[in-house]
């Protein structure tokens, strides 16, 4: 008899241990995942200032016609199954400005599409600054991660590096539905 309520204090001891592991696992397999989408935006947004930062920097520096700098740019992007994260560089002449799009797609099952917009801006010398790509849009634009060359001209930003979105309104208005 008492080999039996010793067993029987196992088997539950085992069932309120398992219980407790899938309380434990429903709760940390979700947060992970949480974890995961947040630091690619993190990312994704940190390197987008970055660029955005870099550009208007040197473009700081070309103050007089004929004055020229080339600079190389990590434009963000990030491309999975489940995620979709574009960046697009442009501006309306006196400020660069850079949208990044997060469009999540189902993330998950009983989950909704969620999508995401932030911009970016920051200050050019002067006023009548473009932006030219070489298909000759007015915007740079990348939704996996590049470098870019960018030349900068007195009054003129012009990317020497194709671009892998095919924008439908440049700079103005939402590029979401472009990714």
């Amino acid at each position: 008899m008492v080999s039996d309520e010793k067993g029987q204090i196992t088997i539950e001891a085992i069932l309120i241990l398992g219980f407790f592991m899938l309380i434990f696992i429903g709760v940390t397999v979700p947060l992970a995942f949480n974890a995961r989408y947040t630091a690619i935006d993190t990312s994704v947004l940190a390197d987008a200032k970055f660029a955005t930062e870099q550009i208007a920097g040197a473009s700081g520096t070309v103050i007089t016609p004929g004055s020229r700098r080339t600079i190389d740019v990590y434009v963000p992007g990030y491309k999975s199954g489940d995620i979709n994260i574009g960046t697009r560089i442009c501006t309306d002449g006196s400020y660069i400005n850079t949208t990044v799009a997060i469009d999540r797609g189902n993330a998950g099952m009983n989950q909704s599409r969620v999508i995401e917009s932030h911009n970016i801006s920051s200050k050019l010398y002067g006023t009548g600054w473009t932006v030219v790509n070489p298909a000759g849009g007015a915007y740079i634009s990348e939704n996996s991660g590049k470098r870019y060359t960018i030349v900068i001209e007195y009054k003129s930003i012009n990317s020497t590096t194709a671009n892998s979105l095919a924008l439908t309104n440049g700079c103005t208005g939402d590029f979401i539905g472009d990714l």
